[in-house]
């Protein structure tokens, strides 16, 4: 069903409404949205929970929400289960009844907002998982209505990147997602590669011999978020504000000099955005309605009436802030909608 001048929902809480929305359950429902757009000169938009967007004001174009949420097998073997997931799919729902399955490979990216079909398009990542790392493939349809599945490999994963999201960015025609398809683990190996992970969890660097199980780890990952992370029903946000720069060699020693502490990371060095933003000074930093939350500053929240504008304003001061201190660029994780 397609309806127009509707109010659209987000976790930055912004005040947002679209010429047209579609509720898409189906590749039929996703052709009709696509005929309907060509129609009326529409460009087609894809939302999911409205987790991982600054929506302006005005939203041009159909947005297309996808509602099927069903999880289907479809394939088992000694080692593995595949399933596909409907891109309506609540995302923490996913790893919760996967782990009441006893499925794994999903317990690091617990508590993450958003839905299913939202989740490549950000190569969603958090505790040293990504996304990627499960995913077999995904189910779209494309701009002239055939259906297509891509592969891993067609989906052009990076660091917080997709062909999902590159395509929304130059503004080529969005590949609408209707499922993914997973390949989880019946073998509960625990991936505690992230340092915080394992001192939530009591263990130390020597003695690592008696493992916690996926349930465990999941519970660590949703306690560690609950403590550094707002909670978007109660503080606006979109969570994480700007992605972790990649530096090469040079510049990470002169970060290091300058009090960051960047670290190896595929060939390079990763340096924490937050570490940044908060020697830069803008920890706990609030304007009007915006501000850095006082624990995490990568976020920002929207504290009562802040349009869009406000919010890219205000990141946008931080990015200066943070090039002019350190020579280093920082890249806006959510992608914006008008």
């Amino acid at each position: 069903m397609i309806r127009s001048e509707i109010s659209l929902k987000n976790t930055l809480a912004l005040t947002s409404s679209a010429d047209h929305v579609a509720a898409v359950d189906s590749v039929a429902d996703a052709q009709d949205a696509i005929e309907f757009g060509r129609r009326n000169d529409a460009e087609l938009r894809c939302l999911g929970e409205g987790s991982n967007v600054v929506l302006m004001p005005r939203v041009s174009g159909l947005i297309c929400r996808v509602t099927q949420a069903d999880i289907t097998l479809v394939n088992t073997d000694a080692e593995s289960v595949t399933v596909s997931v409907g891109a309506g799919k609540n995302w923490h729902e996913l790893v919760q009844e996967t782990l009441a399955q006893n499925w794994y490979g999903l317990e690091n990216l617990a508590l993450i907002p958003g839905s299913v079909g939202a989740a490549p398009v950000q190569n969603i990542g958090a505790y040293g998982v990504e996304v990627a790392e499960r995913l077999v493939s995904v189910d779209v349809v494309r701009g002239d209505g055939s259906v297509h599945k891509m592969s891993a490999a067609d989906c052009e994963f990076g660091y917080r990147d997709s062909i999902f999201k590159r395509r929304v960015a130059d503004g080529s025609q969005p590949l609408l997602i209707l499922a993914i398809t997973l390949r989880l683990s019946k073998r509960p190996v625990v991936n505690l590669s992230y340092r915080d992970l394992g001192k939530a969890l009591g263990l130390s660097e020597t003695k690592t011999s008696v493992l916690p199980s996926p349930q465990q780890v999941a519970e660590a990952v949703i306690s560690i978020r609950r403590a550094k992370l707002p909670d978007p029903g109660e503080h606006p946000n979109v969570g994480s504000f700007f992605k972790n720069p990649v530096v090469d060699e040079g510049a990470a020693a002169r970060l290091g000099e300058l009090g960051a502490t960047p670290y190896a990371f595929n060939g390079g060095f990763k340096v924490s955005a937050a570490q940044l933003i908060d020697l830069a000074g803008w920890k706990g930093v609030r304007r009007g309605d915006v501000g850095c939350w006082p624990q995490q500053p990568l976020v920002l929240i929207n504290y009562g009436q802040a349009t869009a504008q406000n919010v890219l304003d205000f990141a946008n001061d931080i990015q200066r802030s943070v090039s002019d201190t350190f020579q280093v660029e920082l890249e806006p994780e959510p992608s914006v909608l008008s």
